[in-house]
């Protein structure tokens, strides 16, 4: 051992092989077969061998190595062992050459000794157990894989053709050559920064292969891919010009079928431009001008291409002089461009190798998607339509699809509501993401200066302000705004509002906007008034955002406005001019006793109703803002007592509608008798209490009174303009509801009888007056009084107030009942409301209640189911329900003589139960019977009955229990399909509404009972995508609902057998998927994919990307791989099983796909990805 020592200790090749060949001998002839498993873990020798295999010389450990294959081929050591010896060396390795090479050549022992002469050989080794040995030296250190290559590339290229015909088994498993490329490059990572050169490799090494034996199918496939390459590259920093030299190599050679994918790819490579730096920037535009001067393409596609270009042109630099050259003949080129109407993306979808690399990659897939619809679609109708539900999907989306977005913008000849949709859609974007302001400004610019459409350069100039986001943009739009001033380009009043947006947005802009506000700028053609209201409209949008800090400066403009606009034509902008004086109030800008001093004399006696309206609305701000101090009372006063004589003196019924709202604001103690118009007080007598002597007797009561007399409210309503009884009842309710708020609980208590009156009361109470006037003029009338005041005074006390009105004797209330129909609803409106603390109030609804049953007139009927929500507080059951059923069973069995469902009583009353139940404070028992009405007709009503959309709106209100009892299949003798399809129908529904916590639990049950159901399932996916389609899509809940979704299906597939329930629930899955993500909109007609589930499988792979893409689903990502393989693995369903594995390679730019090494479970179904049918 010493010699053998001593040699390997020297530098010379020939002595260490001595060495080790010594060893070998040593070792066999020392070695018994009957007790090799002694042998190998005792011998000394032999494990003086291993130690050497991990020495720091390279020349040593790899004879060493050698040393152990030899032995292997001397049958003294097994094959596995040694491998198994060679992998626990690793951690100790030096030489991870040696370590390579060895196991090759055990892989290759491995294969003569397992190959059976007319079998085929099967490679024992995968990604997981027992694994790879090249795999699990990746592993361990991946500086290897050029050395690994290098050992592949030999077995490869063995000169022994035994090695060489069964290397691709060796190193892995394939079916064909074929589905191994597509696997390979479908498993390439190029979103991550430290694969995606070898990931550019693989696809390098394909292409110049493809292009070498000119395999043209392959060629078109991959172009696009590498496209997408060139985005990654330059997101993470990389040079993209080996991949832009790539592409212009596949493009060179004489294929006109790469027609199909030149626009394609000029769509993906636009989207380069918003990431690349000035270097880069030849060889793309080079790699765009070689592209549309060799083949067709649509113009879209240049369009965005152009597009996005134009930041670049709009700010040129030195270092990208050359670069911008190119740039404008690629211009000139689209300005020169006709349209194109050939259909180029429909012949990508026979070419099987794109369309599996396209549903592996969500953006490739999405481009693709968007031009193959934007192709198909010569329908304008239809095509607006699917516009509409692609710019409505969210934000993250869009933002994503911003290329496509750019191209349709650019269209000159498409129709113009589009591109306008396009644009208002562009400024959205900039208002979630800043930074593509600087894109998007240039292409406004550009629209604006080329398209002849009033309505699109409209469009652009209206957006042009929001641009400002960015400060760097806001020279350019300045410098816009300003030539269009100096040449008077646009009417006065537009420029006026695009200042007033530029100074919303960016608000170091505002001295611009103070500036044209100072300025005359009218031309020949503008319209004073027009102008006018265009300022105070954006003095008002100023001072309500900005009052604090802009709003003194404004005062000025505010007070030249009021001082210029004094004729008829001029109201609008005083009125507007006053809603920004209102602004500055609320904001504490300026102090309102001394503006109203300054406006009192110039706006006191205007006689313009819309700025006397104004007034009062102004004038309704001042008890919000009051102070304790002597100005801010006497404010209050003046202001109340000028809202008086508004209401009395107004020059038009809408100044005292105007009046008595802003009144309602006021206190009742902020106005005294005296300051109330003598009209509305000349009844009002000193009450005895105040004449104990002539002389007191004589005084006027205004003198002496400190309160207001409840005798004036009647005198309100009859001597005010009757148009503006409305707002009188609203200042009447106000003040009753806050008298009725501080009463005490004995108002409320009486012994024996009811009082006959409210005297009790204080003589300035409102309710008292107004209930003595009304109740003395129904039961004796004086007929001074005319009917349409009188009604209007019963109208307030019916209202709903927070609490009933104190009991007294509602017998008047009969007599009124037979006046007239309108007096019939506002007795039983009273009369409801006061039934729980009036007895005579109650008796009067139970007559009414009794005759309803019977009653012949519907009038009579609809006031019971109008009144239902009061009635059902006030009243009990046995009173209620009897005339209530039998009135909705009369209504329904004539239901099916009409097809006009407005005609239907039964639809009214179902809509007014609905009202009804909604309502909070009805009663639990009268809850609980109506319920159980409503839940009767839902076997009667037929789901085709043109009643039925009514009937499920008013099954929303119901409570959760009768819901759940009414429509889970659960509760009942037989799952028949009718009432199947209505259950699922009114879960779907349930599900849609927005306003509860989580609204998608309801579709669980439905879902559970489809999956056994197969008549009705497409009926299903209807109804659960409708109910998706509005659900908030980011919320915890909708996240929780879709994984215990997931975790059922789950459970279905390790416990139900039956494959049609499985397929279904998977279905469900898609379905939620595809429609979560927004990639539904992508689609022309959702009918493709509700109908067909080949079609659902195709999508979801770019579905699930986007989906788990969004910051608020990032969390579920490994939830969702875990639940692919799991799914993928158990299902027998080919689609189903291809779809998981695509859906997993779309997943696998995700953290947890690597982290948690899901790839590793990809080996098996790679032959899925490619089709059967493609040949290599």
């Amino acid at each position: 051992m010493d010699e053998i020592e001593y040699k390997l200790k020297t530098n010379s090749s020939v002595l260490i092989v001595n060495a080790v060949d010594k060893l070998i001998s040593t070792i066999k002839s020392k070695f018994k077969p009957a007790e090799r498993q002694k042998f190998v873990l005792e011998n000394e020798e032999l494990k003086f061998l291993r130690d050497k295999c991990s020495s720091s010389d390279a020349v040593v450990s790899l004879t060493a190595c050698q040393g152990l294959l030899a032995l292997v081929e001397l049958n003294v050591l097994e094959i596995g062992y040694t491998m198994s010896t060679i992998v626990s060396l690793l951690p100790t390795a030096h030489n991870f050459s040696a370590i390579i090479s060895t196991m090759a050549g055990l892989l290759v022992l491995d294969l003569k000794h397992r190959l059976v002469p007319g079998q085929p050989y099967r490679c024992q080794f995968s990604l997981r157990s027992p694994q790879h040995p090249f795999i699990t030296i990746l592993e361990k250190n991946k500086d290897m894989e050029s050395d690994v290559l290098a050992q592949m590339h030999a077995l490869c290229n063995s000169h022994e053709y035994l090695v060489s015909s069964n290397s691709l088994e060796l190193l892995r498993s394939s079916d064909s050559q074929a589905s191994l490329l597509l696997a390979c490059l479908s498993s390439q990572q190029i979103c991550n920064p430290k694969l995606i050169d070898s990931s550019l490799a693989a696809y390098s090494a394909v292409t110049e292969a493809v292009l070498y034996q000119k395999r043209r199918e392959y060629i078109v496939a991959i172009v696009p891919v590498l496209a997408t390459i060139c985005n990654q590259l330059l997101k993470h920093g990389h040079d993209p010009r080996p991949c832009y030299s790539l592409i212009e190599r596949c493009f060179s050679i004489d294929a006109p079928e790469l027609k199909c994918v030149s626009g394609l790819t000029l769509l993906i490579l636009a989207d380069n431009l918003t990431k690349t730096a000035a270097l880069y920037l030849q060889e793309l535009f080079n790699l765009c001008l070689n592209i549309i001067g060799k083949f067709e393409y649509s113009s879209l596609c240049l369009n965005s291409f152009v597009g996005l270009s134009l930041q670049w042109l709009h700010l040129p630099s030195y270092l990208t002089t050359n670069s911008l050259n190119t740039a404008s003949k690629i211009l000139e080129t689209q300005q020169q461009d006709k349209p194109s109407n050939f259909l180029f993306i429909a012949n990508l979808k026979s070419n099987k190798i794109f369309q599996t690399l396209v549903q592996t990659e969500k953006q490739l897939y999405a481009y693709f998607k968007l031009l193959e619809t934007w192709e198909r679609l010569q329908d304008e109708d239809k095509l607006k339509e699917w516009f509409d539900g692609l710019i409505n999907s969210n934000s993250s989306l869009k933002i994503e699809l911003l290329p496509f977005l750019v191209g349709v913008c650019l269209d000159r000849t498409g129709d113009e509501e589009i591109a306008v949709k396009t644009i208002q859609a562009i400024v959205q974007i900039v208002s979630v993401e800043k930074e593509t302001s600087v894109t998007f400004l240039p292409i406004l610019l550009y629209k604006l200066a080329n398209d002849t459409r009033p309505n699109v350069k409209l469009a652009c100039l209206k957006g042009l302000p929001f641009m400002a986001i960015t400060k760097e943009n806001v020279p350019t739009i300045v410098s816009v705004l300003n030539k269009l001033k100096a040449n008077k380009g646009v009417p006065a009043s537009l420029l006026v509002m695009l200042y007033t947006s530029l100074a919303e947005t960016q608000v170091r802009c505002f001295p611009y906007l103070q500036e044209i506000l100072v300025d005359v700028l009218t031309k020949a053609d503008d319209l004073k008034w027009e102008v006018d209201i265009a300022k105070a409209i954006a003095v008002k949008r100023i001072c309500e955002e900005r009052a604090s800090s802009h709003g003194l400066e404004l005062v000025s403009v505010i007070s030249s406005l009021l001082n210029r606009c004094t004729d008829k034509s001029g109201a609008t902008a005083t009125s507007i001019a006053l809603e920004a004086l209102a602004a500055l109030w609320r904001g504490a800008a300026v102090a309102p006793p001394g503006t109203w001093r300054a406006l009192e004399p110039r706006l006191g006696r205007d006689n313009r109703p819309a700025v006397q309206i104004s007034l009062c609305k102004l004038l309704s701000e001042i008890p919000a803002l009051r102070v304790s101090t002597p100005e801010y009372d006497k404010l209050i006063s003046e202001a109340s007592k000028r809202l008086w004589l508004s209401i009395a003196e107004g020059i038009h019924w809408t100044v005292s509608d105007a009046a008595c709202n802003a009144l309602a604001n006021y206190k009742i103690d902020d106005y005294q008798l005296k300051d109330i118009p003598e009209v509305y007080r000349r009844t009002v007598k000193l009450p005895p209490a105040y004449c104990k002597t002539p002389a007191d007797a004589i005084r006027k009561p205004e003198d002496v009174l400190d309160y207001v007399p409840c005798e004036v409210w009647p005198e309100v309503f009859k001597h005010t303009n009757q148009n503006a009884l409305p707002a009188v009842e609203n200042l009447v309710f106000t003040l009753i509801e806050r008298e009725i708020g501080f009463f005490r609980s004995g108002v409320y208590m009486f012994d024996g009888r009811e009082p006959q009156s409210l005297s009790n009361l204080p003589p300035h109470s409102v309710l008292r007056g107004i209930t003595d006037c009304v109740r003395k003029q129904v039961t004796s009338p004086s007929y001074d009084i005319k009917e349409a005041v009188l009604l209007s005074m019963l109208s307030t006390l019916a209202k709903g107030y927070p609490r009933p009105l104190p009991p007294f004797d509602m017998s008047f209330l009969h007599d009124a009942f037979h006046r007239g129909p309108e007096w019939r609803t506002r007795s039983i409106e009273l009369a409801s409301r006061q039934a729980l603390t009036s007895p005579s109030a109650k008796r009067l609804i139970e007559n009414f209640l009794a005759g309803i049953a019977s009653s012949n007139e519907e009038s009579d009927v609809m006031l019971t189911f109008e009144f239902l929500p009061i009635m059902a507080r006030t009243m009990p059951p046995n009173n209620l329900r009897p005339p209530v059923e039998t009135r909705l069973e009369k209504s329904f069995s004539v239901v099916l003589a009409s097809s006009n469902t407005e005609e239907f009583t039964f639809v009214k009353q179902l809509k007014l139960i609905k009202k009804c139940l909604e309502c909070d404070r009805i009663h639990e028992a009268n809850r609980t019977w109506l319920c159980q009405a409503v839940e009767g007709y839902f076997s009667q009503i037929s789901d085709n009955s043109p009643i039925w959309p009514t009937y499920v709106d008013c099954c929303l209100a119901l409570s959760t229990k009768y819901l759940e009892r009414m429509t889970s299949p659960s509760g009942w003798w037989e799952v028949a399909s009718d009432l199947l399809r209505k259950s699922t129908r009114i879960r779907s529904a349930l599900a849609a509404q927005t306003d509860c916590t989580a609204p998608l639990v309801w579709l669980n049950e439905s879902i559970d009972v489809h999956a056994s159901q197969i008549v009705e399932q497409d009926y299903s996916l209807r109804c659960i995508f409708d109910a998706l389609r509005v659900a908030k899509q980011d919320t915890p809940t909708t996240k929780d609902w879709l994984l215990q979704l997931m975790a059922r299906i789950q459970v279905a597939f390790n416990k139900t057998e039956d494959e049609s329930s499985k397929s279904y629930l998977c279905d469900v899955f898609m379905l939620s998927v595809i429609t979560l993500s927004g990639i539904w909109s992508f689609e022309p007609d959702m009918e493709i994919i509700l109908c067909n589930r080949a079609n659902r499988q195709t999508v979801m792979p770019a579905a699930i990307a986007y989906l788990l893409n969004r910051d608020a689903w990032k969390g579920c990502t490994l939830q969702t791989l875990e639940w692919l393989c799991h799914t993928r693995d158990a299902t027998h369903d080919p689609g189903l099983q291809r779809a998981c594995q695509q859906s997993l390679l779309a997943l696998r730019h995700c953290e947890e796909f690597v982290t948690h090494k899901i790839w590793t479970r990809l080996e098996h179904h790679f032959g899925s990805v490619a089709s059967n049918d493609i040949e290599y």
